[in-house]
């Protein structure tokens, strides 16, 4: 009988991954219609839908091997890691959905902070003297 591994999980969403499916539960079901949107329109490979049941969106694993895994070294191959780049420049390169809200250039705009300050780190109970009363 396979494991249920919690992927992921805070007060909006939940991914969970029970043999090769993966179940998303989200409190906004419209953010699972916007990803399965999302996921036609994309042009690289995506997890098949099974079934939409909202809250509950169930997707197959996709085929293929782990790169990695979270707090262990990878043993993928350099080709694999070329080949995962390549998929995500791919991605990257597309272009955005059809969908109201802010601009590429909007998104990618240059900013200036908006906040100025004289921080001293050797200041009285500032970083430095934290960092020394705790040694």
């Amino acid at each position: 009988m396979p494991e249920v591994e919690v992927v992921v999980a805070h007060q909006e969403r939940a991914t969970l991954r029970v043999g090769d499916v993966f179940l998303k539960i989200d409190a906004d079901p419209g953010r699972t219609d916007v990803e399965v949107e999302a996921m036609t329109l994309a042009p690289v490979p995506t997890p098949e839908v099974l079934w939409r049941r909202p809250p509950v969106l169930a997707l197959a694993a996709l085929p293929g091997t782990a790169l990695g895994r979270l707090g262990q070294p990878s043993t993928a191959s350099p080709a694999a890691w070329a080949a995962a780049g390549a998929a995500a420049r791919t991605l990257h390169d597309a272009p955005l959905p059809p969908w109201p809200g802010r601009s590429r250039d909007e998104l990618t705009s240059p900013w200036t902070p908006v906040f100025t300050h004289d921080f001293d780190p050797y200041a009285p109970s500032c970083e430095v003297d934290v960092l020394r009363s705790r040694m």
